[in-house]
């Protein structure tokens, strides 16, 4: 019965570890060129937060 106190542990521990891994390695084939990162930026500091925190009217 002591074994199961331990297995199951074992169980939850592999499986978050495989998940972990499994959506870095995702994350990682879906990276994006430095042309999609510089376009994002530019795109984030025309019309993203980072302008709108600077409007008088949102002060």
């Amino acid at each position: 019965m002591i074994w199961l106190v331990l297995v199951i542990p074992a169980e939850i521990i592999a499986v978050a570890i495989y998940f972990e891994r499994r959506n870095k390695r995702r994350a990682q084939e879906d990276h994006l060129s430095v042309k999609d990162h510089q376009t994002l930026e530019q795109d984030y500091i025309s019309h993203g937060s980072g302008n709108e925190a600077t409007k008088p009217e949102n002060l």
